[in-house]
């Protein structure tokens, strides 16, 4: 179970994040790595992601880089501009280390991943064909990701140069027929789906939180991202929008990513109780919980940086508790570190506020990617 989280408003942002060792499958996140980011300059910001620590072989610590140069070029262009430009430089071409010698087979096996996706949603519709197309009609109503078209476009140049060899790749057995069948709707249902914010996990998640040094107002930037092809990562807004800006006081706003984010929205509502009762599948509460959360986001009030800080810290602590006590996905329960970022600085808090004195972030070079 991954939990982050932002609350931020005028005073502030803070940004928590847990530490923790998954049961089994896929280790993401690790007790002996930090996914909170300091970014150095004259911006206060900070950087936080979930989910993979690199994608098609670049660590996404290395964003830090390109956002701190953004901030200090637009460090006078306001709220809105520093978050644009933060957002800005999250949208470049990766520069994989060692160069692209197997650029091809990355896209076929990305592309390979994207089939068995929609073939495996295309069989509740009915045959491979009629399923395909209504698919395809409910993919193409979602958002497209930035630098969808450029991935589009690739996505069939690749295709009809190397979709005979798709059915190896894939997972999903149905694929080799689907190609000798549909091949043209499924490529298009394929590149469609991986190119809209539509049907899948994103790889990582990103939000970067700052504060305007002129006037103090925080924003925070929130996306998810996919590998994309040709070297390049897909960028989708978390929410409704890819970034925020709180100009008023009186008003927080609270973002949480990652698998802890339910539990979270659970908190907030004050039903962390029926929750840990019942604890059924997170599949099977989605939209309730989604509804809650959005309705949630800028209902929470918060009157110091103190008081945001404790907020963030304490809502990722007992999340993960009651993850541990539900014994899902999590092996062990570790402590939380926390950043505040302020416009006279970005200061890590103490353990005598709930967190960590020490290891509050991580410079670029520290994951060892």
């Amino acid at each position: 179970m991954t939990i982050q989280v932002t609350v931020a408003n005028a005073y502030a942002v803070a940004m928590a994040s847990d530490r923790h060792v998954y049961r089994g499958g896929h280790t993401l996140s690790t007790g002996r790595q930090s996914k909170l980011f300091r970014l150095r300059g004259r911006v206060p910001a900070a950087m936080m992601s979930a989910g993979s620590f690199s994608l098609l072989g670049f660590p996404l610590s290395r964003f830090t880089l390109a956002i701190e140069a953004a901030l200090a070029a637009t460090r006078d262009a306001g709220p809105d501009g520093l978050a644009e430009a933060a957002l800005g430089a999250l949208q470049q071409r990766v520069k994989v280390p060692g160069g692209s010698p197997d650029m091809a087979q990355r896209d076929t096996e990305i592309l390979a991943q994207a089939a068995d996706l929609v073939l495996g949603h295309a069989r509740a519709y009915g045959d491979w064909g009629a399923g395909l197309e209504k698919l395809l009609q409910e993919i193409r109503r979602a958002p497209r990701c930035d630098g969808g078209e450029e991935v589009e476009a690739l996505g069939r140049a690749v295709w009809q140069e190397r979709a005979v060899s798709l059915a190896t790749l894939a997972r999903c057995p149905n694929v080799a027929e689907a190609l000798s069948s549909v091949p043209d709707l499924l490529g298009e249902a394929a590149i469609s789906a991986l190119v809209r914010d539509w049907g899948q996990l994103p790889d990582a998640s990103i939000m970067i939180g700052l504060c305007c040094p002129g006037t103090g107002v925080p924003a925070v930037v929130s996306v998810n991202v996919r590998r994309g092809l040709g070297d390049r990562l897909l960028f989708a807004p978390r929410y409704d929008r890819t970034y925020y800006v709180l100009h008023r006081a009186g008003r927080s706003l609270l973002l949480s990513q990652g698998s802890g984010g339910a539990r979270v929205a659970a908190m907030i509502e004050g039903i962390a109780s029926e929750y840990l009762a019942s604890h059924p599948a997170r599949d099977e509460t989605a939209g309730l919980v989604d509804q809650r959360w959005q309705r949630t986001h800028e209902r929470i009030a918060v009157s110091s940086p103190d008081e945001l800080a404790g907020i963030a810290a304490g809502l990722v602590s007992a999340a993960e508790v009651i993850g541990y006590l539900t014994g899902e996905d999590e092996g062990s329960v570790a402590g939380t570190e926390a950043v505040l970022v302020t416009p006279q600085g970005l200061f890590p808090q103490s353990r005598e506020r709930g967190l960590h004195r020490k290891g509050c972030y991580s410079e670029p070079g520290e994951l060892g990617l």
